[in-house]
């Protein structure tokens, strides 16, 4: 279904990327606050409308949920074999403030679990896709393939951290860690740029406990489950589950390769830490 649009999709997700970037340039970009108190530019409703317009064009049957569009009621949304969920622009903050760590999030959702996501991690010039049960994919300078983890062979455990939104559930998460020996490298990261440096290996570790909704992460979430890496909620083990009532995540931590292999061996020091 998805595959052999695969091609447009990809098309599709740079055409959004280079519409933010043309509007990134900007020096007086519309900014208004949504009911959540949370900022929304005219990038994120440019991107949102293309978005929207042109998956509905390529697979007319299958309903998309967006962070910047009505999200429909749950009793419609329950009977749904498949949905798009769309983040046009993760990282509202990030290209308010133009540090270029903005990226786009595309995932279809089968049941209450993603099966396709795609990222365009626009500082990096890359865009990152996984299928389930397959391998995941980079283009990059216009260059298409699989994508491999680097292996950290540092003593440092690197932690990618959000520059905004910090909790202090997280900074214990720190504290505790560094209790059990383990010295860290925190690394400040915007938007979905953290779930591709865990991806390729680059962090190993990105903890996110405070108020994260599904469109922030079942692109990331899949491309870090088939790249051998690990999603769990650290309250219950269990998986981050998509298109529920209530759209807002669980806490969750995301586990590079390395890490998800030493848990799989018994170290539970990573997800133990209450």
């Amino acid at each position: 279904m998805i595959k052999e649009k695969l091609d447009q999709v990809i098309a599709l997700i740079e055409k959004a990327g280079d519409a933010l970037l043309e509007l990134y340039k900007k020096q007086d970009l519309d900014i208004s606050m949504k009911p959540d108190a949370t900022p929304v530019t005219e990038a994120d409703k440019l991107s949102n409308t293309l978005l929207r317009k042109e998956l509905k064009a390529l697979f007319p049957d299958i309903p998309i949920i967006s962070e910047e569009s009505n999200i429909p009621d749950y009793h419609l949304r329950e009977s749904w074999k498949y949905c798009w969920l769309v983040d046009p622009l993760d990282g509202t903050k990030e290209f308010i403030y133009k540090n270029g760590r903005f990226c786009i999030n595309i995932a279809l959702i089968c049941g209450t679990q993603p099966i396709f996501g795609i990222i365009n991690n626009i500082r990096d010039k890359e865009i990152i896709w996984a299928f389930k049960d397959d391998k995941c994919y980079i283009k990059k300078e216009n260059q298409i393939s699989e994508l491999t983890p680097v292996s950290n062979e540092g003593t440092n455990l690197k932690m990618v951290v959000s520059r905004f939104n910090m909790t202090e559930a997280e900074f214990e998460y720190i504290d505790y860690l560094q209790s059990k020996g383990y010295n860290l490298e925190l690394i400040p990261l915007g938007a979905s740029a953290k779930h591709c440096a865990i991806a390729k290996g680059e962090a190993d570790i990105y903890p996110k406990f405070g108020r994260c909704y599904e469109w922030d992460s079942a692109a990331g979430q899949i491309i870090v489950e088939t790249s051998g890496g690990l999603v769990v909620n650290p309250t219950d083990y269990s998986n981050i589950v998509y298109n529920k009532k209530n759209m807002e995540n669980p806490p969750f931590i995301m586990f590079n390769k390395k890490i998800r292999e030493q848990i799989e061996e018994g170290n539970e020091i990573f997800i133990h830490h209450k």
